[in-house]
């Protein structure tokens, strides 16, 4: 009998469900907001409620993208259970959007997470308008006075990097997946500047909070559920993972941002110099209440902030160094030339230091080439908030815009044989390097630019030479075939996990 009311408990369930969803998309669908407007081609037929849903995938496919491409255009529109779309391709559409349209298309949509997150228009990611400005301006001067892309920074990644490559070397040459060894070692620089302090590799509270940040990315749901059915987060069953996934990002909050934030006021004095990223926003949001203006300072934002910091700073300088050392691995003579490159510069008794990336050039080829074949970030999310014509076509309000940056970085075009790894490309006959093409843009294009450019590339040099010095980067099994170079997209795109050896370049 229980059986029996469980199943139809389930039923009814189910199928409030399907109403409610059916209800939800029933003007749109009836009615779609870009009804009669010149919108960019549909690649494929639609069909009635679920749009492009079937042609389209539970993530932001980059080939049936290219598939699509290729057939209708640039830029082309897709319909998914109502929810209108406009993807677009090549990096001359990408810089009308981004630079002639900002205004239009400067926000990012918002989604279910961040309401639970109460993050809704918070921090640096997902504010808009003034309060957005606010955020990122603050954040600017405060990491400039803690000295990001300065000596003094560059002396606090050296000596993390120093621990990073004695663990390396701890493994004598042994098979190892080194991933969540980057991702400890560069979070703990980010560390160092909103907190104040590093921590140590085997630190349980530390432990913990990484593999709930790498359980984000890895465990990130079906992209068009939490898109396109905001009630997901909200059932009772979790299907589709979201529940989990927005777990991690509740635990990443509420053990880093705001238990430090929490421990930080304790002993905050707005009289003392700032040590650190929350000391010093703590400190610019008492002066300013206490003179009385009306901003946009306040905790909410400080939280969202610190999240966005920690997230984007630790995952995407830490997979563009995994990508260069599988790169290396299926290009053995890049790790040789550079290798030699730092006999000559660098030598081997000492790490590499800033004062020497300018002679290191095609290390620096090395390192712009991982940024352009990764592609990292391959699409970005934009929210149309007014409509506005873009090469032609209409865009209506409320579009959800995807940005196609890999269309760029792989556009063959400017970049002679794209998918091949090759270094030279940003080196002249001389071996000078070369002035990046407007197609290069890893960190980003327009007023969104990623805030953290001068302390990634800081990282990257520095991280990288000490490795190339110290180690050769061999296969698991030489019997056995190579990792492959495909990613997949979690939240950023990652390669499939492998193992690589770190073998000692001098004893």
């Amino acid at each position: 009998m229980a059986g029996v009311l469980d199943a139809i408990g389930l039923t009814w369930v189910l199928g409030v469900i399907l109403i409610g969803t059916l209800v939800y998309y029933a003007k749109s669908l009836l009615r779609p907001k870009y009804f009669g407007l010149n919108i960019p081609p549909f690649p494929v037929p639609k069909r009635f409620v679920t749009g492009h849903l079937h042609a389209w995938g539970r993530n932001p496919d980059m080939k049936k993208i290219k598939e699509y491409r290729e057939k209708v255009g640039d830029i082309f529109s897709l319909d998914l259970a109502g929810r209108f779309i406009v993807v677009v391709n090549g990096y001359e559409n990408l810089k009308e959007v981004l630079v002639s349209h900002w205004s239009e298309a400067a926000n990012r949509p918002s989604s279910s997470m961040h309401k639970l997150l109460n993050e809704t228009n918070s921090g640096i990611l997902n504010s808009h308008g003034d309060n957005w400005k606010t955020q990122r301006s603050t954040a600017i001067v405060i990491l400039r006075n803690l000295g990001m892309g300065k000596n003094v920074m560059a002396e606090r990644i050296t000596e993390e990097v120093d621990i990073f490559t004695k663990k390396l070397a701890s493994y004598n040459s042994e098979p190892v997946d080194f991933r969540t060894l980057i991702n400890i070692s560069i979070s703990n620089i980010i560390c160092s500047m909103i907190v104040g302090k590093r921590f140590d590799y085997d630190d349980p509270y530390f432990v913990k909070l990484i593999q709930n940040l790498n359980s984000f990315f890895a465990k990130a749901p079906n992209w068009t559920a939490l898109s396109f059915f905001p009630f997901l987060p909200y059932l009772p069953f979790d299907a589709f993972g979201i529940k989990s996934w927005i777990g991690h990002a509740l635990a990443v909050r509420n053990d880093f941002s705001v238990h430090h934030i929490n421990e930080q006021k304790k002993t905050f004095n707005k009289d003392e110099e700032p040590e650190n990223f929350i000391t010093s926003y703590l400190q610019k949001m008492e002066k300013e209440r206490a003179e009385g203006l009306t901003n946009y300072l306040d905790e909410g934002n400080l939280t969202a902030t610190l999240r966005a910091l920690f997230l984007a700073g630790s995952e995407t300088t830490s997979t563009t160094i995994y990508w260069c050392v599988l790169f290396c691995l299926h290009y053995p003579e890049v790790q040789e030339k550079v290798f030699k490159e730092m006999q000559i510069h660098v030598g081997e008794g000492r790490l590499p230091n800033i004062n020497n990336r300018p002679h290191l050039k095609y290390l620096e080829a090395v390192i712009r080439e991982t940024q352009r074949f990764a592609g990292l970030v391959p699409i970005m999310a934009r929210h149309a908030t007014e409509t506005f014509e873009l090469n032609g076509y209409t865009i209506p309000k409320d579009t959800m815009l995807l940005l196609n940056f890999s269309s760029a970085l792989h556009d063959p075009k400017p970049w002679e044989d794209p998918e091949k790894f090759r270094p030279e490309r940003f080196l002249d006959a001389d071996g000078n390097l070369t002035t990046n093409p407007e197609e290069f843009m890893p960190f980003g294009l327009g007023r969104r630019i990623c805030l953290g450019e001068a302390l990634a590339k800081m990282e990257l040099f520095l991280c990288l030479s000490a490795m190339f010095q110290r180690f050769r980067f061999e296969p698991e099994d030489l019997s056995r075939e190579l990792p492959p170079m495909d990613g997949k997209v979690q939240v950023v795109l990652v390669p499939e996990p492998y193992k690589v050896k770190f073998v000692p370049r001098s004893h």
